[in-house]
């Protein structure tokens, strides 16, 4: 058998390892569960995507609302800002 030494914060073992406990399982045995599956899929078991609030198309959103703001011409928006 193979080891594999992972360094990772502290604080994100902990909470890996308390999810994995509420799973009735410990931390090596969810690693092991993610590695066979990322075999099986030949990838990632998961689809990695960024945080969806980072996206071009809601950052155009929000500087919008902001400019609008800003120039008063969302009025329902300022006044109930303001309350």
């Amino acid at each position: 058998m193979a080891n594999i030494q992972v360094r990772v914060a502290d604080s994100l073992h902990t909470q890996a390892q308390a999810v994995a406990n509420s799973m009735g399982m410990d931390l090596p045995s969810a690693v092991r569960i993610f590695l066979t599956h990322m075999v099986r899929e030949n990838g990632l078991p998961f689809r990695p995507v960024g945080d969806p609030f980072y996206s071009a198309q809601n950052q155009a959103h929000l500087e919008k609302v902001v400019a609008d703001l800003n120039s008063g011409t969302n009025c329902a928006a300022r006044d109930l800002s303001e309350d």
